[in-house]
């Protein structure tokens, strides 16, 4: 390697160890020299076996990739594990020594290979086996932690079957490989963080039934891997942070009734997973923070009896924001919390969309707010059921006339009163207010109204005030004439 690096970026002077490497040969014949002009970012050249080490903070090479760019196949030879992946690559500049110099799977670069053209397996296989000869680590089967190892590599289009049994964490590994379609069944039974894993893997079609059953921590794991149509029963006993874990995975129609008996956090965690209709009787017994946990899936229409029977949390901030829950749905929530018991620490549920409860759900509601909760659904649009009555003929100066309506639903009716002018010689303003009536079989408001004339003349009958009962998406009018 000694005849490959060079302290400056024209090639011209040998690094010798310990010195940062300025250039790097391209040995295909191409040109495509890797290049670093800024001395602090320079990888440092080793030997024993001959190598560049990166610091993960800013040190890499530069290769300017030409008009076109690359689709085939790399070859990476690490201290710490060699593999080949698909890839494509835009042109332009691109590193060499992980992403930003930051993201790379190892602490050393033996040699890289890029061909534009994918290898044959038997040449892959070839060239791993050249730079294991030359000093790199054939497997990663000794790492334990494979944290941010190929974080934002976004022109992986396949990935190898790697060893990786010993990993134990494998937080924000594949972060950002939006470019991923599909994910090898690798070794994870030993790993407990999977925080962060596959984040932004926005291509990915399908998931393997990888071994997760030591994970305890899935915080954000998928979110918005929003082309999965599907999700694998993976084992997830041991998990206690779900929180965000299948955010934004729009696109998935079905959940799998995973193990979830130890989890105690579930904020955001099936939040715009718009695609979902139904979900399963999941263990929620140990849960206390359910917030946002389903906001947003507006196409959930069912929800199972007795889900919160046990649950052992009050905190369903906008849990249900922005869904399509039935009656019987909303119903069956309603009922199990009530069933939970829980009548201290956080109590607040929120529903929007889908149906309002019926007689059950409601009073459900009562024997929460008892207990303390503060519930809001989904509530039911007032009907107009019976034409508004308005008495009482506003004068010049005076506060006068009442209004009274017959309706049903939930929702509170407002009253609005609006001023027409008939063609006789009144001239000024008519003004008011707006009233909202808690609804009851029969609402009744004084609607005050204040009449002003400019010319002192009194309404007569060819004046008008117009009053407009406004009850959601429905509503009638009455007009009087003094």
């Amino acid at each position: 390697m000694a005849t490959t690096v060079f302290t400056n970026t024209t090639r011209t002077i040998p690094a010798e160890v310990g010195q940062g490497v300025g250039g790097m040969t391209d040995l295909s014949g191409n040109d495509n020299h890797a290049a670093q002009a800024t001395a602090a970012a320079r990888p440092i050249y080793q030997t024993a076996p001959d190598r560049v080490t990166v610091d993960k903070v800013d040190d890499r090479l530069l290769v300017t990739v030409p008009t076109g760019g690359f689709t085939g196949t790399m070859v990476l030879g690490t201290d710490q594990g060699t593999a080949s992946y698909g890839v494509t690559i835009p042109a332009g500049a691109y590193d060499i020594g992980g992403r930003g110099g930051q993201y790379f799977p190892g602490n050393a670069i033996v040699g890289q290979l890029i061909r534009n053209g994918a290898l044959s397996a038997g040449d892959a296989a070839a060239t791993e086996a050249y730079f294991v000869a030359n000093g790199a680590t054939a497997s990663y089967g000794a790492v334990t932690s494979f944290s941010q190892y190929w974080r934002d590599w976004s022109e992986l289009t396949s990935f190898p079957l790697v060893d990786t049994s010993a990993g134990t964490d494998f937080s924000i590994a594949w972060l950002g490989c939006s470019s991923l379609t599909s994910f090898p069944l690798i070794d994870t039974s030993a790993g407990t963080n999977f925080d962060l894993a596959w984040r932004d893997c926005s291509s990915l079609t399908s998931f393997p039934l990888i071994d997760t059953s030591s994970g305890t921590s899935f915080f954000l794991a998928w979110d918005n891997c929003r082309n999965l149509t599907s999700f694998p029963l993976i084992d997830t006993s041991a998990g206690t942070n779900f929180d965000l874990a299948w955010r934004d995975c729009r696109d998935l129609t079905i959940f799998p009734l995973i193990d979830t008996s130890s989890g105690t956090t579930f904020n955001q965690a099936w939040r715009d997973c718009r695609s979902l209709t139904s979900f399963p009787l999941i263990d929620t017994s140990s849960g206390t923070n359910f917030s946002y946990a389903w906001y947003n899936c507006y196409s959930l229409t069912s929800f199972p009896a007795n889900a919160f029977d046990n649950v052992s949390g009050g905190n369903f901030n906008n849990a249900f924001t922005n869904t399509a829950l039935t009656q019987t749905s909303i119903d069956n929530i309603l009922v199990s919390l009530v069933a939970s018991g829980i009548a201290a620490g956080t109590r607040v549920f929120y529903q929007s969309g889908g149906s309002a409860p019926s007689s059950t759900g409601e009073a459900a509601i009562d024997t929460l707010r008892s207990r303390g909760w503060t519930v809001t659904v989904t509530s039911v649009a007032p009907t107009i059921t019976a034409a508004p009555q308005i008495t009482g003929i506003p004068t010049p100066g005076a506060t006068v006339g009442i209004v009274s309506a017959t309706a049903s639903g939930t929702q509170p009716i407002t009253i609005t009163d609006t001023l027409a002018l008939g063609s006789g010689d009144v001239t000024g303003d008519i003004s008011g207010g707006q009233y909202t009536i808690p609804l009851t079989a029969t609402g009744e408001q004084t609607l005050m109204l204040t009449s002003v004339a400019s010319n002192g003349i009194s309404p007569d009958a060819q004046d008008s005030v117009s009053v407009t009962i406004i009850a959601s998406s429905s509503y009638r009018t009455e007009q009087i004439d003094p």
